[in-house]
């Protein structure tokens, strides 16, 4: 008899008693998964010890400053904050704006990124150009297969051969 686990069910069973799946990655594929998630990781890291040594450096210099002229420059500091999370929030209102409007002019919500602008307008514009650019692409392509014709009505191409 096998060894049952915690589940009850066999160890070399897999869960839900679906095969795993099997992935086809070469090792090209696999090193450049890799060093994605590195560049990635590396990105934030090095963000992270930039914000972090930014505020090691504003204590250094409080910690410097008088009494009085420490309170004034941490008020400072704390509107400062405000008012870049304030701007964030902003944008990020606008993105999710940008989204719906994209998806009322039946583009891709994903494009939202692309077409964001410093204000509503600028965002509003960018989409009707975008909207007409892809306008224009789907009409190229349209009148290009038009072009070609459609096969004639008895189901034959006209190169096809009917001996």
């Amino acid at each position: 008899m096998t060894e049952d686990n915690a589940a009850g069910t066999k160890p070399e069973e897999p869960l839900g008693g679906a095969e795993p799946k099997k992935l086809d990655l070469t090792q090209k594929d696999l090193d450049e998964l890799i060093g994605k998630v590195r560049t990635e990781t590396r990105t934030q890291s090095e963000k992270e010890i930039a914000k972090l040594r930014s505020e090691y450096e504003e204590k250094a210099k409080l910690a410097a400053l008088k009494e009085e002229e420490r309170a004034k420059a941490e008020k400072e500091m704390e509107i400062k904050k405000l008012n870049d999370e304030l701007a964030e929030s902003k944008r990020a209102l606008r993105l999710k704006a940008a989204e719906a409007e994209l998806a009322k002019t039946e583009l891709d919500p994903s494009f939202a990124p692309m077409v964001l602008g410093e204000d509503d307008e600028t965002t509003a514009g960018n989409i009707a150009a975008l909207k007409k650019q892809v306008e224009a692409l789907v009409k190229k392509q349209v009148d290009g297969s038009l072009k070609t014709g459609a096969p004639p009505k008895g189901g034959t191409a006209a190169n096809e051969n009917t001996n």
